[in-house]
């Protein structure tokens, strides 16, 4: 696949990765300030970082790979991954004659390292979160981190030297949204996860009532509605920090960004 970033043609992703990127270390974790949403969660007593992959098989894509593996196991049946938040703010800004930036060559790099090298991978993240507690009990602050800001990796699983990043930092508070339906954490206490609610399946949509967690609705509308399905709508673009909504459940309502904003699949709701 042809790319071309900064005014120069590459005959492919790869070819671009080794000319360019070759000897450049890469980062795990964004800073929360450089997210529009996320700095809103940023106070005198919390701060968060965030760990944004390329969503679904975008990275195998990409590199003109023949097994297209998925960071987003429900993308298809969601029908998220057209409309995906990866193509808001500036990871979705391609200058006209382009077709990538450095976000999404970023975000690239270190999906890859996830993908092929995943100890290695494992292993710089503990090295950033570990500086990051460090950091936040210097500046007597909360440390909490979101590790799916564009993927859907079951991070319970994923064990580094024996253990999940939940247990290795209990201290942290940890939270995300996700696509499946079955996750189980329930027994993590330092992970809040909210459902995204999609009405592109059948199957899928009618999961709304049997799914425990606060769910998590894209509305194609500037105005939120107030009830959605029997449940009260708050506002989730005030704050990212889900884990503050309390128990009671409800509808976190997020308006269209991005692709998002002409999306018919379902996954962006229609509630006039």
């Amino acid at each position: 696949m042809k790319m071309i970033l900064k005014n120069k043609t590459y005959p492919s992703c790869q070819d671009l990765l080794d000319k360019e990127y070759k000897d450049k270390p890469i980062t795990i974790l964004t800073n929360g300030e450089r997210n529009a949403k996320l700095v809103k969660g940023i106070t005198k007593k919390a701060d968060v970082m965030i760990l944004h992959f390329l969503p679904h098989n975008r990275a195998d894509v990409l590199m003109d790979r023949k097994v297209k593996r998925t960071m987003c196991p429900f993308a298809i049946m969601a029908q998220c991954h057209e409309a995906c938040l990866n193509t808001a703010g500036r990871g979705g800004i391609i200058k006209k004659g382009e077709t990538t930036n450095t976000i999404e060559i970023a975000r690239l790099r270190r999906t890859l390292l996830f993908l092929d090298e995943r100890e290695k991978f494992l292993a710089q993240l503990h090295k950033e979160i570990t500086a990051f507690v460090i950091r936040c009990k210097k500046n007597d602050k909360k440390p909490c981190v979101r590790l799916n800001g564009t993927s859907d990796v079951q991070w319970e699983y994923e064990l580094h030297e024996g253990k999940n990043m939940f247990e290795h930092f209990p201290e942290v508070q940890f939270y995300d949204y996700t696509k499946i339906p079955t996750r189980k954490v329930d027994n993590i206490p330092n992970y809040h996860l909210t459902w995204s609610y999609s009405e592109a399946n059948e199957k899928y949509a009618k999961m709304f009532d049997q799914v425990p967690n606060n769910k998590a609705v894209v509305f194609r509308d500037k105005d939120l509605p107030k009830m959605f399905r029997g449940l009260k709508v708050i506002d989730g673009d005030k704050t990212d920090m889900r884990f503050l909504d309390g128990d009671d459940r409800v509808v976190v309502g997020l308006k269209a960004k991005g692709d998002a904003k002409t999306d018919t699949s379902g996954f962006v709701i229609n509630w006039r």
